[in-house]
C-alpha cells in the first residue's frame, strides 16, 4: 500500500482547521463516498462542505487520532472529536473505516459513532426526554 495519501489524510484530520480543508483534494478521490450518522454523500466538494459546515456551526472542533490499523486497501481510525457546547468541552468518540483506491487515494470514508449518546443526549430538551425514558424503562445509557 502506498501510505503517502493516508498519512497525509490522518495528519490533516489531526490538524484540521477552516484554513486547510481544501488540502483534502491532495489525498481524496474526486468521487469519494462519505457516510456518518447525519450524512451520506458523494464527491469531494460535498465532502469538504461537511467540514466547512462543521466549523461554521461548532465551536473549536478538533480531532485526535487515538489509534489506527492498516491492511491492504483499508484503514481503521479510532478518534475523538472535541468541541465546545452547552458551556463546556464535549467529546464524541468513533471509528472511521477508510478505503483506498488503486492509486492509494481515499475513495470511501465511513464514520461509526453513537449519535444518541455522543450528541443528542446533550441537547437540553431531547436529553431530558432520553434520560427520563431510561429511568422509566430501567435501561442503561
Amino acid at each position: 500500500m502506498n501510505e503517502t495519501y493516508i498519512n497525509d489524510y490522518i495528519n490533516l484530520f489531526s490538524h484540521l482547521s477552516l484554513n486547510n480543508i481544501e488540502q483534502f483534494d491532495n489525498c481524496i478521490d474526486k468521487d469519494i463516498l462519505f457516510s456518518d450518522p447525519f450524512n451520506d454523500i458523494k464527491g469531494s466538494e460535498q465532502f469538504k462542505n461537511i467540514f466547512y459546515h462543521m466549523f461554521k456551526n461548532v465551536k473549536d472542533p478538533s480531532f485526535i487520532i487515538l489509534n489506527h490499523s492498516k491492511s491492504e486497501n483499508k484503514v481503521f481510525l479510532k478518534w475523538k472529536m472535541t468541541f465546545y457546547a452547552f458551556k463546556s468541552k464535549q467529546f464524541i468518540e468513533g471509528v472511521s473505516e477508510i478505503t483506498l483506491n488503486s492509486d492509494g487515494k481515499i475513495n470511501c470514508h465511513i464514520d461509526y459513532w453513537d449519535s444518541m449518546n455522543g450528541l443528542f443526549i446533550k441537547l437540553p430538551f431531547i436529553g431530558v426526554l432520553y434520560r427520563l425514558s431510561l429511568k422509566i424503562f430501567k435501561l442503561k445509557a
